[in-house]
């Protein structure tokens, strides 16, 4: 089934000839008619930096609990900083249950402020400051530099995601030119006991933006994505790619023609329960007060707008709440 996944060489797309571009285009054209999930190479994010940052995230992970809540937000929120191990619930977010996913995570966000942008709520949630530790200097170098990479591959899918709409090349730009897109670092930790009935690494859930630039494992045991026969498909990257999946938000933007596409993370077999596992995952968020919306090539009189517009940066807000219930069962 992992072979159901495809790949795109977004190479192609960045150095090759016209007749290449529209060959990836067409390509990617095909995925978001299946499951909306695909994986890409020749994305220009060299290896080293992905190691790099791997080994540190790994690094910050491996510190003492302790030292490792010195980074939590002072409100317990989601938005920056430590998330502790079953501190949220994923499948909450979606209607599927409340059991507290079995994994840590550390969010951050934009690096930069945009200048003068109104005192909203909204604004301040979005932009609000990383938080870093204090003792781990090299964490926050490093990870500018990734983020920084990953927003410049999110330039060329969002141009390839147009150029397949039958939209402007550039469409997408004027409504990410002050994003607010978040990186999180989740680390699965070994399983030393069964977990109850129904709890899992990661819960069923969707994703909340415009879609996920996932660095995942190359290991099975992990990574489920729900196709449209109701079959649960294992994601099993091809070295140095990134796996896509479409988000809610771009689902909105094209009246359900893409999916956003149910995923989890699966339990390990038993004889693979001391095994750790890491992702990282940029979410692409456009500007916060960005208005979502069914694109005009995606509606017509036959087949009128099917969601209500809704503000991005809201939209986000409210879905990070609903995560973070404190209603948890974290048996």
């Amino acid at each position: 089934m992992v072979d159901m996944i495809p790949s795109i060489d977004l190479g192609l797309y960045i150095k090759g000839s016209a007749r290449d571009r529209r060959n990836v285009v067409d390509g990617v054209s095909q995925v978001m008619g299946e499951t909306g999930f695909f994986f890409v190479t020749g994305h220009g994010v060299a290896t080293n930096l992905i190691e790099k940052t791997r080994r540190t995230a790994l690094d910050f992970f491996n510190k003492p609990l302790a030292e490792k809540l010195l980074s939590s937000h002072p409100s317990g929120s989601l938005n920056r900083g430590y998330t502790p191990y079953a501190g949220e619930s994923n499948a909450n977010s979606s209607g599927r249950g409340s059991f507290a996913d079995m994994r840590e995570g550390f969010i951050f966000g934009p690096f930069d402020r945009p200048q003068d942008l109104p005192e909203s709520n909204m604004s301040l949630y979005a932009y609000e400051p990383n938080i870093w530790p204090t003792e781990f200097n090299e964490m926050a170098a490093v990870m500018e530099e990734y983020y920084r990479h990953l927003a410049e591959l999110n330039k060329t899918l969002l141009s390839i995601f147009a150029n397949v709409l039958g939209l402007e090349t550039s469409f997408f730009e004027q409504m990410f030119d002050r994003h607010s897109s978040t990186v999180r670092l989740l680390h699965y930790p070994p399983q030393t006991s069964k977990p109850a009935d129904g709890q899992l690494r990661c819960g069923a859930h969707t994703d909340f933006g415009i879609h996920t630039i996932l660095l995942a494992d190359n290991a099975p045991t992990g990574l489920q994505v729900c196709d449209n026969t109701e079959r649960w498909i294992d994601v099993v990257p091809p070295p140095n790619s990134f796996v896509i999946n479409i988000g809610d938000m771009m689902k909105m933007w094209t009246n359900d023609r893409w999916a956003s596409t149910l995923h989890r993370v699966r339990n390990p077999i038993e004889d693979e329960c001391i095994k750790s596992r890491l992702s990282i995952a940029f979410f692409t968020y456009p500007n916060p007060d960005a208005i979502i919306k069914c694109l005009p090539t995606c509606c017509s009189p036959e087949n009128p707008p099917r969601h209500p517009s809704v503000v991005a940066g809201e939209y986000r807000r409210t879905k990070i709440n609903a995560i973070t219930t404190e209603t948890l069962d974290v048996s």
